[in-house]
This record gives C-alpha cells, structure tokens and sequence, in this order.
C-alpha cells in the first residue's frame, strides 16, 4: 500500500515508522527545512542550543513507556524530573542535546522529503494525489497514493482539501518563543524549569542546561496565549526588545549573547478532538496533537492510532 503523510512531526514520524515496519510504502512530505515540527531546537550563536517548542514529554501509557525504554536505551531520552514545584510522580522526559535529536532519530530508515509545501491533496482515481510548487529551490512535483495521513494543525489541513473535505472544527493558542544564550548560568529553580500561571507574559521558563539541551547556559522562554495574541502583529525588532527586557528576573544578571524568537500560531489545541485521529474521506485521514489528547504523548499515540486503521485499511 501507498501512504503520503504530510507533516514530519511526532504523529507523522511515529505513523510512518509504524507503517513502513508493517512493510508499506511511505513517503513522509513536510514544509519545513528539518524534521520534527514544534520538537525544535536552536542553535545559538558560541553553540549553545536550545528548544523552542516542546520542552519535555511523559510517558503515562504502555506505548509511550515502552518508546521512551527504548531511546532511553540508545541514549537519546533521559528522565529529566517528575514535576517543577513538586513531584506529581509522572516523570519528565527531555532529549539529550534538544528535542531535534530525537526527531532525526526517527527519521532513520524512512522517506522523508523535507522543504516540501504541499498545497492540495486531492483524489485521482482510486487513489489520493498530492502536489505542491517550486519552493526554497526545490521542484514542483506531484506524489499519488493509495491512502494520505495529514498530522498538520487542522487549519492548515482545511486548506489543503478546499472543499473536498470536511474537517473538525478545532482552535488552537499561540505562543510565542524566546530562546537567549547567556554569558552566565541563568537563575531558573532547580530542577529548571517553572511552569507559570497568573503571569502576564510568561507561561514557561526553561533552563536548557539543566535539562540537558545545551551546555553552555541557554533559556527558553514561552509567552502566554493572551500575551501572544496582543503582540502577534508587533514588530520583530521591536518585540524581541520588549520580550528581552522581560526576560531579566530569569537571566541572573547574564549578558545576553544572542536572542531568537518564535512565532508558534498553532502551539496548544483549545479542545482537542475525542478521537485518536479522524477520516475525512474514505482514505484520507487526520492525526496529530489535536487529536485524543495534546502534549507530544498525544502526538504519539495518534500517530500508532492512525497507522494500525491505515494499515488495517490496505
């Protein structure tokens, strides 16, 4: 069997590992430049690195147990805590050098074609056909298959399908990243990292040494949605100054050596959909995060979801 699937994120990759290994034909298409979706990682100016999406994972089900057991095993995934103010007894799980480890990782072995925008998917005969244009100094092209897996945020799906298929009606928080390297250790609590709530600007603060990320000092720092939605519209330049100047209570007097920012429209789905993924049309599917459940765990488990129905299906 064939199977597109756009978005080379955790659901995408985990889809199509699960898929390939079942011996189908899986060619795994995405618009950005590196695989790994919101699981990014920076790389600072003097080497620091930092991750500026998702900053750690659990594992509360027997699936993601068992995954985590076994980038465990290989190095790449280390327990990081089990809770910021106090242990909730659900360890926190980041990646050894930044999230993007992790996702190149799964990449081994597959089709993956990266700096691809998709910009429509529609049917062909028995089939699905999807095509984009030349971008980034890459081709236009075309790619048919027997069944398409899109693990994009839903908004970004709708306008691939135009009319040809109805998708759930699901909203999305933004956020908004600030990753610094700092001349100093940052003054983030132990275990280094504090989720936040009541504050103004800052939903999260990450120290990504303590976390095992980087090892020179580098945070991150993840505006709240409302903070978000009042400056989306702001000035880089402009925000990224505003943004710095707030960042001081966490920078323990460092020196700011180089600052990023990033913009993530489609960060945390509001209501996520009550299913593990959802077939739009005889073939063509949804999956991702917004799906059963957020946060990177829902991401996997959707991704196993949709590649057994996908799998069943051929």
């Amino acid at each position: 069997m064939r199977i597109a699937i756009v978005g080379s994120g955790m659901a995408g990759l985990t889809a199509a590992r699960t898929l390939s290994e079942h011996g189908h034909s899986v060619v795994v298409v995405d618009k950005g430049r590196l695989p790994g979706g919101r699981m990014a990682t920076t790389e600072m100016v003097g080497g620091a690195r930092a991750d500026k999406g998702a900053q750690f994972f659990t594992a509360r089900s027997p699936e993601m147990t068992e995954a985590v057991g076994r980038w465990t095993d290989v190095g790449l995934v280390h327990q990081w805590c089990s809770g910021f103010t106090r242990s909730d007894g659900h360890p926190r799980y980041a990646t050894s050098g930044g999230m993007a480890r992790l996702m190149e990782h799964l990449t081994e072995g597959l089709d993956v074609r990266q700096a691809v925008h998709v910009a429509a998917v529609r049917p062909i005969g028995q089939g699905w056909q999807l095509t984009w244009p030349e971008a980034h100094g890459n081709p236009a092209g075309a790619l048919g298959a027997d069944a398409v897996v899109v693990t994009t945020p839903v908004p970004q799906a709708a306008a691939l399908f135009d009319g040809i298929a109805a998708v759930p009606d699901l909203t999305y928080d933004a956020t908004i990243s600030l990753t610094l390297a700092l001349s100093a250790p940052a003054s983030v609590p132990a275990p280094g990292g504090v989720q936040l709530s009541g504050d103004p600007v800052w939903s999260w603060v990450g120290d990504n040494v303590a976390k095992g990320t980087s090892s020179l000092p580098a945070l991150t720092l993840h505006t709240t949605a409302e903070f978000a939605s009042a400056h989306w519209d702001d000035d880089d330049e402009q925000l990224m100054a505003e943004l710095v100047a707030l960042a001081v209570p966490w920078t323990g007097g460092a020196a700011v050596l180089d600052a990023r920012l990033h913009r993530w429209l489609y960060a945390t789905p509001v209501e996520p959909y009550p299913e593990r993924f959802c077939e739009v049309a005889p073939g063509l599917y949804l999956a991702g995060d917004a799906f059963g459940g957020p946060r990177v765990e829902g991401a996997f488990l959707s991704g196993l979801a949709v590649a057994e129905r996908v799998g069943a299906e051929g």
